[in-house]
């Protein structure tokens, strides 16, 4: 029985080791660049335009906005065109943010976007900078 444990936890380790290492090995392959333009007015019919390179051709982008309570909101329905990176790796947007404004969940100040991947998974993120 020992000798079973011995070996059963050998084969989880080896594989925690390798999937480890697979992960880190795909995140630090990729570059990705995402930005947003600049200061950003408030404004209840507002828009700003965030790009971002580096990413899989053919590749769907999830933008997640961060407020300042700690809640993350999916961007999708706010975002035209959805963000599809091109052949190059390349995707722009513009985002209609002034819903936001209205419900006063956007004040001056600055809030962190997430760019993920359809899984969820974070790949990059910027910052808008929202100014009176």
């Amino acid at each position: 029985m020992k000798r079973f444990a011995a070996i059963f936890v050998f084969l989880v380790m080896g594989a925690l080791v390798v999937g480890y290492a697979g992960i880190a090995t795909s995140a630090e392959a990729k570059d990705y660049k995402v930005s947003a333009a600049g200061p950003t007015k408030l404004d209840k019919k507002g828009t700003v335009e965030i790009s971002g390179s580096g990413f899989e051709p053919g590749s769907v982008v999830i933008l997640l906005f961060n407020s300042t309570d700690g809640i993350r909101s999916d961007l999708s329905g706010s975002v035209k065109p959805a963000p599809v990176a091109d052949a190059t790796g390349a995707w722009k947007t513009t985002w209609a943010y002034g819903r936001l404004v209205k419900k006063k969940i956007i004040k001056e100040g600055s809030y962190r976007i997430d760019v993920a991947n359809q899984d969820y998974e974070n790949l990059a993120d910027t910052t808008v900078n929202f100014v009176k």
